[in-house]
């Protein structure tokens, strides 16, 4: 059963702004990014029980690409 996925605003505009700063440092790199950033969302929603728990009830999967985490509860 996969998850069903709510950003919460601050993370969406975080996401949304590094896509804008990554589509500026080279042409079609933005939508590689976002692209990453949603397969391993789709990953961690699928099976959250692969992904380690950083702190108390929250967990984490890391970009392969890219420096950036998401951070998430199930």
């Amino acid at each position: 059963m996969t998850l069903r996925v709510v950003f919460r605003r601050a993370a969406k505009n975080e996401f949304e702004e590094a896509a804008v700063w990554y589509g500026r440092q080279r042409p079609g790199l933005g939508e590689e990014f976002v692209h990453e950033i949603e397969q391993a969302v789709d990953n961690a929603a699928a099976a959250p029980q692969r992904y380690p728990v950083v702190f108390s009830d929250v967990q984490r999967t890391v970009a392969r690409r890219f420096p950036f985490c998401v951070y998430f509860r199930v």
